[in-house]
């Protein structure tokens, strides 16, 4: 999908409007992508292949899809639908190393001796 395709409320918005009975094509690009349904009720199709069998998706406002990178979809509004398509947040590896130094620079953090009080 290129932003020469989408149109100026759409970029703004980031919400892809269809009209009853209207059908567009997707495909995803390098990453993975969630298609997240705003309003109306969208119906997903994709192609099969001699790995992966064909699926055929109906999805109501508020549910997630998740969509794998390469991966390409037609998506038909059932009545006018509204949906966006996010990026999936990543996991970023250094939180788990942030979190150990984190808690082991506690153990040197000054601590107020027992037994004295001012």
């Amino acid at each position: 999908m290129s932003a020469q395709l989408m149109s100026k409320s759409q970029q703004r918005d980031a919400l892809w409007t269809l009209a009853p009975g209207q059908a567009m094509r997707l495909t995803v690009g390098p990453g993975p992508r969630q298609l997240r349904v705003v309003d109306g009720w969208l119906w997903l199709t994709t192609e099969g292949t001699r790995d992966l069998p064909a699926e055929d998706v109906w999805l109501l406002p508020g549910e997630p899809m998740e969509l794998p990178a390469g991966s390409e979809w037609v998506v038909e509004a059932r009545t006018s639908g509204r949906f966006q398509l996010l990026v999936p947040p990543q996991a970023r590896p250094w939180t788990a190393r942030w979190a150990r130094l984190v808690w082991w620079m506690r153990a040197f953090r000054p601590v107020a001796p027992r037994g004295l009080r001012a």
